[in-house]
């Protein structure tokens, strides 16, 4: 689990600091400069942690019931009531929207998630040989 200090920043800064990163992550890279971008920002654990939350909030709005994404994803049934109680605050709204604009223009998103998920029994050398196949 991400270690947070509890030290929090001065609220200025801190707001400051966030604009910086939505403009790097908003501003019109190439799919290579984005990637190196969050390779360098994010350690493996917090991709992961991402893209599951991604995925389950995904997964969520497909109508999946809790137990085939806890199984899927290998999340606890925790983390999907936690969301799907979020979704139905109001939260992530321009996320769903995002994510039902990827998959018009496209594709199954689901499927491209579930590639980068470690598989469950797999070496980490079997991992790394299907993300070099994927081009990742």
């Amino acid at each position: 689990m991400p270690h947070v200090s509890r030290h929090s920043p001065v609220r200025k800064v801190s707001d400051k600091t966030f604009n910086l990163f939505m403009e790097c992550v908003t501003s019109k890279w190439s799919p290579a400069e984005r990637r190196a971008f969050f390779d360098d920002l994010l350690t493996p654990t917090e991709r992961i942690m991402f893209s599951k939350r991604l995925a389950v909030i995904y997964m969520l709005t497909k109508g999946y019931t809790f137990g085939a994404i806890q199984e899927t994803l290998r999340v606890s049934p925790s983390t999907v009531a936690r969301v799907w109680s979020l979704i139905e605050k109001g939260k992530y709204t321009a996320v769903i929207r995002r994510l039902q604009k990827q998959t018009q223009q496209g594709g199954e998103l689901l499927q491209w998630l579930l590639d980068l998920m470690p598989p469950r029994h797999a070496t980490k050398k079997r991992y790394a040989e299907r993300m070099s196949r994927l081009g990742l």
